[in-house]
């Protein structure tokens, strides 16, 4: 869990968080069940009503557009989305053509820089690597 004040947004920016973090798991033109994992995650860990979680899973047929789901966002709170929709877009593997025009939209509207978006990537990257570090110490299936 992040210390960051996620859960203390209230329910119509936490919406709006999930809805980014729709559209940037279908950004690619493909939904992996890795993807629909950590979105379902994130938006646990951010304590988002259940009844508001089935609106929101409709968007991974007809995503919100994104220019949509960030008007009006504060950068600190635009920051964080960008942490998570980053998280969002390597877990499969890769950072696709179109997931990258979405992050660089997402960092633009939080004021972040280039360098900071690299390493806000870098830092998504070496976590992943970390993480899967401990398959050689946990089983994958026991």
């Amino acid at each position: 869990m992040f210390p960051d004040g996620i859960g203390k947004r209230t329910p119509q920016e936490l919406v709006r968080y999930a809805e980014i973090l729709v559209y940037i798991a279908g950004a690619d033109g493909e939904l992996v069940r890795e993807e629909i994992a950590v979105i379902e995650a994130l938006m646990g860990r951010a304590m988002i009503h259940p009844e508001s979680r089935t609106t929101i899973r409709a968007g991974f047929e007809h995503p919100v557009p994104l220019e949509q789901s960030l008007a009006d966002l504060d950068a600190a709170f635009v920051r964080l989305i960008l942490r998570d929709a980053a998280l969002v877009a390597a877990v499969d593997g890769a950072y696709d053509r179109k997931e990258m025009r979405a992050l660089k939209a997402i960092a633009k509207a939080g004021e972040i820089t280039t360098a900071e978006l690299a390493e806000v990537l870098d830092w998504v990257t070496e976590g992943w690597h970390w993480f899967a570090g401990f398959g050689s110490i946990f089983p994958k299936d026991p």
